[in-house]
């Protein structure tokens, strides 16, 4: 409808839209315990979805582990007062993703100006996509490695090193023309790999005393490449990812190359100030330059917003009819981009509502915004109290209609302890391909409490 002849006069404001996409799977699996010593399970899935291109409809994704209860071996009897569990595992998978919109794989058209055809106006039509029969399903492979354990009957955890692998990502390309009549071209071309390890400690601190106190950590360590950009068809050097926002922008706050880490900022080596305030920034041979005089082969890997490091801090206490429940979260080992700095932060900025800190802390520089330059990256390192939650369990006498009644009282968000001068980093998306900006279009995270009562009848 949108292709109306009366909308580009006025006349009309229609638009219309409709999609429609099918997915069909089979799956099945196999389990096997022998003795409880061995552990195997086997799994198939056959999964067809009419998104991908006529050749690659269907697809199948295995998965297989393995597990050995090592305390189950009469050789291990002698430590059983000590280790009561000791269980290696390996497991292996392939899933998967289907999630883009439909007719991906398809030629589509689209308006493509107006022409005058014998004395009127015709809307005229072009290609808007090019087809492409081999669009494929997009895999993620994991392999898992790791061993659980239980000591003294008391302490549980377990360590694990992942393999996580994306492959055949859909990414658009220059389309080489001819054969292909439009610019542009979906294709399945690119691999990330994200490898790293994952450490779990759960232990009963107290537990022969009137105070109950159990307490687990977690902690985990990744770093994700783009190992494979391009093949024999379909080429590209780098990609430039999550354009800076404003109008005539052309910068880009990411740059990812072939074997280069995920979530790297791209931009200009902040290098101090000269005695009239400009901002210095180094060049392509580390000399101090103004910031007027950047150019973008100047331009050099500045920071990363992936963290490398998360961390969990659970504890759960009860004594008598109290409990009480504390969980901590961090997140370390990555940059922050502040945009609130960025647009507001230094007198020359181009805007008369500036922060405080113009005045103050950066009073030397009046030039050196409007451009991507590690000036604006800070450490965005984090522990949080995620959530307290205090309750009180009552047993009432007549036990005939309600069996238990519990108060508590729930607080979110109380504090985050950061060395960043912008949001609290904890809402900042550190996630996909595109991590750590602080677009502050977040909502500012808000202390939250909550008196609630839990009622649970015969």
């Amino acid at each position: 409808l949108g292709s109306g002849s009366y909308l580009k006069d006025g006349l009309a404001s229609l638009y219309s839209g409709r999609s429609e996409s099918t997915l069909i799977g089979f799956f099945g699996r196999l389990n096997y315990n022998w003795k409880d010593m061995l552990f195997a399970s086997a799994s198939l899935r056959y999964e067809g979805s009419s998104k991908f291109g006529a050749n690659q409809k269907w697809g199948y994704f295995p998965a297989a582990s393995l597990a050995w209860e090592m305390m189950e071996m009469g050789f291990m009897k002698n430590t059983r007062k000590v280790l009561t569990s000791l269980k290696p595992r390996v497991s292996f998978g392939i899933t998967g993703r289907s999630d883009f919109d439909a007719y991906k794989s398809l030629s589509t058209y689209n308006t493509n100006g107006s022409y005058l055809f014998d004395g009127r106006w015709v809307t005229g039509y072009a290609p808007s996509s090019n087809a492409n029969p081999d669009l494929a399903w997009e895999k993620s492979v994991a392999i898992n490695l790791g061993v659980d354990f239980v000591l003294w009957n008391r302490l549980r955890g377990s360590v694990e090193y992942f393999d996580r692998s994306s492959k055949d990502l859909l990414y658009t390309y220059t389309a080489p023309q001819p054969p292909f009549v439009y610019s542009t071209i979906l294709v399945n071309v690119g691999t990330t790999k994200n490898t790293g390890i994952e450490v779990s400690l759960d232990g009963d601190i107290l537990t022969k005393t009137a105070v109950k106190w159990t307490s687990g950590i977690n902690y985990s360590y990744g770093k994700t490449k783009l190992t494979k950009l391009s093949n024999d068809i379909y080429k590209a050097s780098y990609l430039d990812l999550y354009l800076k926002p404003g109008i005539g922008s052309s910068e880009y706050f990411f740059r990812v190359q072939e074997g280069g880490e995920i979530g790297q900022f791209y931009g200009y080596e902040y290098a101090g100030v000269d005695e009239n305030g400009n901002m210095l920034i180094l060049n392509d041979k580390d000399e101090q330059i103004p910031i007027s005089q950047a150019d973008a082969k100047y331009k050099r890997y500045i920071g990363n917003g992936a963290p490398k490091h998360f961390l969990s801090w659970s504890n759960n206490l009860t004594w008598r009819n109290f409990d009480l429940s504390v969980f901590f979260r961090g997140t370390f080992g990555f940059d922050v981009f502040n945009m609130r700095k960025y647009g507001m932060g230094l007198q020359g900025c181009g805007t008369d509502n500036v922060l405080r800190s113009a005045y103050l802390e950066d009073k030397n520089i009046r030039t050196g915004g409007g451009v991507i330059s590690s000036y604006f990256l800070e450490d965005g390192s984090f522990i949080k109290l995620e959530n307290v939650t205090l309750g009180y369990n009552f047993t009432p006498k007549n036990r005939k209609l309600l069996d238990n009644m519990r108060i508590y009282l729930s607080a979110k968000n109380l504090f985050t302890l950061t060395g960043y001068s912008g949001n609290d980093p904890s809402i900042i998306d550190v996630n996909g391909i595109q991590p750590g900006v602080d677009s502050n279009s977040a909502y500012p995270t808000a202390t939250q409490l909550s008196l609630g009562v839990t009622l649970r009848f015969k």
